[in-house]
């Protein structure tokens, strides 16, 4: 049986906050260039309208693609645009696209995605923003942090 995901603390941002003003125009940059080959596999540039606000965005996220479908997580609180659903744009591999997100609620949908990034970008990675910790055994539980919302990201057909 699948261990339930167990509430956890964000563990907040990587980076300082401050250095994102820095970061986001140098990832959007290279992420629009012709050498975004190096960052595409893992970033892409996310385009979305604010629900109550209009104002378009445009921000760098990190994805993990799986059947077609993109995954990405937030625990800002741009991620509320997307409950019930919303239009998108993206830059994802050097090509725009559009789509459809949304967030998702369904611990097992969520479970899978997250056994799924800790295969691909290592245990590390994973615990760092807060959706591993660690039993007092010394033994992986995956944590699902609190105002986090995932969100999968249909594709529209090329």
């Amino acid at each position: 049986m699948e261990q339930p995901l167990v509430p956890t603390e964000p563990k907040g941002p990587p980076l300082p906050k401050w250095s994102y003003a820095i970061m986001n125009p140098l990832m959007m940059a290279a992420l629009r260039s012709p050498l975004h080959g190096a960052l595409s596999d893992n970033l892409m540039i996310l385009i979305f309208d604010g629900r109550k606000s209009g104002q378009r965005y445009t921000i760098p996220v990190g994805y993990l693609e799986e059947a077609g479908k993109l995954y990405l997580f937030s625990h800002a609180a741009w991620g509320a645009n997307f409950i019930g659903g919303a239009p998108v744009g993206m830059r994802l591999r050097g090509k725009l696209r559009r789509g459809i997100a949304r967030v998702i609620e369904s611990d097992a949908t969520i479970s899978r995605i997250l056994r799924l990034m800790v295969e691909k970008r290592g245990e590390g990675m994973a615990e760092q923003m807060g959706f591993i910790s660690r039993n007092p055994d010394g033994s992986m539980q995956l944590g699902r942090p609190r105002n986090t919302r995932f969100i999968e990201i249909t594709l529209d057909p090329d």
